[in-house]
């Protein structure tokens, strides 16, 4: 099963040899002709015409120890903790199927598996590489562990934003050392980044509204090489998360400003760097209405809600699937498949999913891109 093979095999970034020769193997036995794209990217097509519709899945997982105590579990230190081994799989279904209409399509129909989502660098990659080039509109599918839906209860995102910008940071402070026992000689960098760290806590607490979706969070703070000796260098690294262009723009502007008075007033500087990220994820409005007329004749209405209908709050992971949004008419669209009774959350070492929600995923995959080349959601 192709799920289970790619479990196993789990692969980081754009480091998916296995991966991506499993995918390119499994296409060409449906009769494609799949290209590379750059590092482990896959594209493939079929049909005629100018509108072009895209379908999108991610293909890497994450560097954690899998606990799940799945037979299939990945013993190498990482795991498909987010479910983008079931993405891949009920994408190259939807290939299977969709090369079977092939005579049908009105349009043309591309297939990407992309790298490097878990890092969100993979989807704006592939765009350098020309993975929308002639595309008209794409469509991406998640799995969500929600256990207190029916498998395969389909969430179709209402237009506007449903995943927030993201930004990854590094906060380099720099001091001087000198001996632990006269600390007035030097400029601790580990209060430096302490202090810093405190000071930030302030954006969401006091400059910003509590009805402005944002979060800001420091996960790692490194320094210092001995007990008795003041760092001279301190890195804290952390992740910015925000529901609009606007705020994120304004929180690193004060977060900027806020280190480098900090750093300054303790007699120490600070570079800020920023690694990696993706803007908002933006759904049409169009292909919303389209994917929820579509889902719900296809797998039934019961099965089929819309994001709208959920309660408002946090602001959730972000996906960079967002690249693809700001460049093209976009959709993102969940689809439940939590283990019944369980609450682990995704990127959980024990998070376990319904593989009975994949034909509900490849079936909504299907009808969407076929009524997509047969000229609804223009």
């Amino acid at each position: 099963m192709d799920r289970r093979y790619l479990h196993e095999n789990a692969e980081l970034g754009f480091q998916l040899p296995k991966t991506s020769a499993y995918v390119f193997n499994r296409l060409k036995s449906m009769g494609y002709t799949p290209k590379r794209l750059g590092r482990c990217a896959l594209t493939a097509e079929i049909g005629v015409g100018e509108r072009c519709f895209l379908l999108r899945a991610d293909m890497d997982a994450l560097p954690i120890k899998e606990q799940s105590g799945e037979g299939f579990a990945c013993i190498h230190g990482n795991m498909h903790a987010c479910g983008h081994d079931m993405h891949t799989t009920m994408l190259l279904a939807a290939a299977d199927v969709l090369k079977r209409q092939e005579a049908n399509l009105k349009g043309r129909l591309r297939f990407l598996f992309q790298p490097a989502e878990e890092t969100l660098e993979g989807a704006e990659y592939c765009i350098k590489k020309g993975c929308l080039d002639g595309v008209s509109a794409a469509m991406m599918l998640h799995v969500l562990p929600l256990s207190a839906y029916p498998t395969g209860t389909v969430i179709v995102s209402s237009a506007g934003v449903s995943a927030p910008a993201a930004d990854f940071f590094d906060l380099n402070f720099y001091g001087k050392s000198c001996h632990g026992s006269s600390p007035w000689q030097g400029v601790d960098a580990i209060l430096l980044g302490a202090k810093s760290m405190l000071a930030l806590e302030t954006l969401s607490s006091r400059e910003f509204s509590s009805s402005v979706p944002m979060s800001l969070t420091c996960g790692q703070f490194h320094a210092g090489e001995a007990d008795n000796v003041l760092a001279s260098k301190a890195v804290l690294s952390g992740t910015l998360r925000a529901m609009s262009e606007e705020t994120r723009a304004a929180v690193k502007k004060r977060m900027g400003e806020i280190v480098t008075a900090t750093a300054k007033s303790l007699r120490g500087r600070v570079k800020i760097t920023y690694k990696s990220g993706c803007p908002c994820l933006e759904n049409d409005e169009s292909l919303s209405g389209l994917v929820y007329e579509v889902a719900q004749r296809t797998i039934g209405k019961e099965r089929v809600c819309s994001s709208a209908d959920f309660p408002k709050g946090g602001v959730g992971g972000s996906e960079d699937f967002a690249y693809i949004s700001q460049a093209v008419p976009s959709i993102m669209v969940g689809l439940c498949a939590g283990e019944k009774g369980s609450s682990e959350p995704l990127h959980s070492p024990h998070i376990r999913f319904a593989e009975a929600a994949m034909p509900y995923g490849v079936a909504v995959l299907s009808a969407v891109a076929l009524a997509y080349c047969r000229g609804a959601g223009s």
